[in-house]
């Protein structure tokens, strides 16, 4: 009499047979802890991948190539009010410009810390800017974070306020635009 083996059976037994032993192998070394900046990001910069090298009798062309050097870190460079930051944009009372950045499409944020209440800054720019002729596109005032957006003319200002959960002081970010027309039109 015949014994028929079930097709998978089979796969099992053609898999023990044809695989490899792993009894001699060694687990490699986990990849180094990444760093941390001084600014409180942490930044996990790619690391160069494991190639054969000419040790091994091997050079791949990711080998040959030269690498770049690293990147200094970037300097500290000392915040200041932009000079195109539009004027009848109020700045709060007592507020330091804390970092200033450079967004797509000619857009800036500067970045403002300030020792008073969300609800006091939140009331000053909602104001303040209606009173300068700014009109209010958005409005959210919450318990741990608010934003406004206004519109005048061609430009577009948001501002929100929160709490820097490190410092307790409540930061500003005061971000603006000029609307452009679009490249093509509408459809």
């Amino acid at each position: 009499m015949m014994h028929r083996i079930p097709p998978l059976g089979l796969a099992v037994l053609l898999a023990l047979a044809f695989s490899s032993c792993t009894c001699s192998s060694s687990t490699p070394a986990p990849p180094a802890a990444p760093t941390a900046r001084p600014s409180g990001f942490n930044v996990v910069k790619p690391t160069a991948r494991q190639v054969p090298s000419a040790a091994d009798g091997v050079v791949s062309p990711e080998a040959a190539t030269p690498r770049e050097a690293p990147t200094p870190p970037p300097t500290q460079v000392e915040a200041k009010l932009p000079e195109d930051f539009p004027a009848d944009v109020p700045v709060f009372e007592g507020a330091e410009v804390a970092a200033v950045q450079q967004l797509p499409n000619k857009a800036n944020n500067v970045i403002f810390t300030a020792e008073a209440d969300a609800p006091k800054i939140f009331k000053f720019y909602k104001d303040d800017m209606r009173g300068s002729g700014w009109a209010v596109a958005q409005e959210y005032e919450g318990k741990e974070q608010s934003f406004l957006s206004f519109t005048k003319d061609n430009v577009v200002t948001n501002v929100s306020v929160s709490k820097d959960p490190k410092t307790g002081k409540k930061v500003i970010a005061v971000m603006y635009y000029k609307e452009e027309p679009l490249p093509f039109p509408e459809f």
